[in-house]
């Protein structure tokens, strides 16, 4: 780490290009952080960011499919979730995947290069160890810090001239109950159960989904509000009203730990596996007490204890609105 204490200088052009998924922009959005704190001009090609550029001060904002050729044409470094690879191999992109590179990709037949200088480290997995119990934030601020030589410990900009929070904010909790895997969901009857006991306690409790979800999750979850938003700013503006997220392992609950929320992650994985919502320490998984195997699939969803969020969080009951 040394010898790259300084990689980075102020004026540098370095691109980011994360895959679509929520978690992992927002993962790469804390590159980006790191980078600008380090004084490099920093792009992000990302359709769902696209949204949200008035939130994101000094990050240039590029929407639409990702040019990674051209953006290594005008940038001193890129750095590309391997979704994006491309077939050329490009002396100044780095490509970085989640826990595991495609089988078939060489990095020691790609080296990176920054004005001159190797990269060492540049292609690289995001985890490199699920079982170290580091959260995805913890290991993408080590690759900052050991290849890309930044300042883990310098505080990063974050999310700027967001909409003011709404008065009843401290009450609301919006529940994601589905991710693109359904073998990741907790069953819609456990999230109903939930919903009914905060309600009980006085909590205002919304769910949330994507456009083409809404119908399914009105008619899953009738009585309670369900929203579903075509943009990411949508999605911002409508959590400014809320102070608790619940969610499977999803993008929700990664977008509520960025914008400061407490976070209740409901899985079928340990309390320490690595891609829990690892941006504040107000996240807690919610584990089932047991599970087992049965005709080759885990039983886990009935042993959720949904009292653990209940009761962690306040009875609003009989307090004044």
């Amino acid at each position: 780490m040394s010898e790259n204490k300084t990689l980075i200088i102020p004026g540098m052009k370095i691109a980011l290009v994360p895959c679509p998924a929520l978690g992992d922009t927002t993962l790469f959005l804390r590159l980006a952080w790191r980078l600008q704190a380090a004084g490099a001009q920093v792009t992000l090609a990302s359709v769902s960011l696209a949204s949200v550029r008035d939130y994101l001060p000094g990050l240039a904002i590029v929407g639409g499919t990702p040019d990674v050729m051209g953006l290594a044409a005008c940038s001193d470094l890129v750095i590309c979730a391997i979704d994006w690879q491309v077939e050329a191999p490009l002396s100044n992109v780095a490509y970085l995947a989640g826990k595991k590179l495609p089988r078939g990709f060489k990095p020691e037949q790609q080296p990176v290069s920054l004005q001159g200088r190797e990269i060492a480290g540049a292609h690289n997995v995001i985890c490199r160890d699920p079982k170290a119990g580091k959260t995805m934030v913890q290991w993408i601020d080590l690759y900052a810090q050991e290849v890309l030589g930044l300042d883990a410990a310098q505080p990063v900009a974050g999310l700027q001239a967001l909409p003011a929070l709404a008065n009843d904010a401290d009450r609301r909790v919006a529940i994601f109950p589905t991710t693109p895997h359904a073998s990741k969901n907790y069953s819609p009857s456990g999230f109903r159960r939930l919903a009914r006991r905060l309600v009980a306690r006085g909590w205002l409790v919304e769910f949330v989904g994507i456009p083409s979800e809404q119908q399914m999750l009105s008619d899953e979850y009738p009585g309670y509000p369900v929203h579903a938003f075509s943009d990411l700013k949508g999605l911002i503006d409508f959590l400014r009203t809320c102070s608790v997220v619940v969610s499977n392992d999803s993008g929700g609950g990664h977008l509520g730990s960025l914008m400061g929320l407490r976070t209740f992650t409901v899985t079928r994985r340990r309390s320490d596996f690595t891609w829990r919502p690892g941006f504040n320490e107000l996240n807690c998984v919610i584990n089932p007490v047991l599970s087992f195997k049965w005709l080759g699939k885990t039983v886990w969803r009935p042993f959720i204890p949904l009292r653990r969020i209940v009761q962690a969080l306040p009875n609003w009951k009989g307090r004044q609105a």
